[in-house]
């Protein structure tokens, strides 16, 4: 069960990505592209992408329940996997450096993500509710 717990995290973490990803660059600015769009534009998207990531991290660890950096690891390696066949096939739109750039941000915000949802845990007991008042 945990390992199926654990797919269903990686998967939902994904998903929360790609959406995010897809709300910022495609719905807030229309796509983003390396040659079209504005120094401002890249920047704000960019900050506004790797923000997805941390999310996409926070939700993965969350539902898989783990309490390591497994979710961080496995979603990484898809967005590695993810932005090496976008580079070999030409259907990245920038610059090489910009493109792994781009991935590299993924892979930071999806640590920051999982880190910080680990963080919470530890120093909150992972509560998710309003705290109970003391039995007296």
């Amino acid at each position: 069960m945990a390992i199926l717990r654990g797919v269903f995290g990686v998967v939902a973490g994904y998903a929360v990505m790609v959406v995010l990803i897809t709300l910022v660059q495609e719905t807030w600015f229309g796509g983003v592209d390396f040659y079209e769009s504005s120094k401002v534009e890249l920047g704000v998207a960019g900050l506004f992408t790797c923000l997805s990531a941390v999310v996409g991290g926070a939700v993965g660890t969350a539902v898989a329940g783990v309490t390591t950096r497994l979710v961080a690891w496995i979603l990484s390696a898809f967005v590695s996997v993810e932005t090496t066949t976008l580079i070999v096939s030409g259907e990245a739109g920038g610059p090489l450096w910009f493109d792994i750039m781009a991935g590299g941000s993924l892979i930071v915000g999806i640590f920051a993500g999982v880190i910080l949802f680990l963080r919470w845990k530890r120093t909150s007991g992972g509560a998710t509710s309003a705290p109970q008042p003391d039995a007296a």
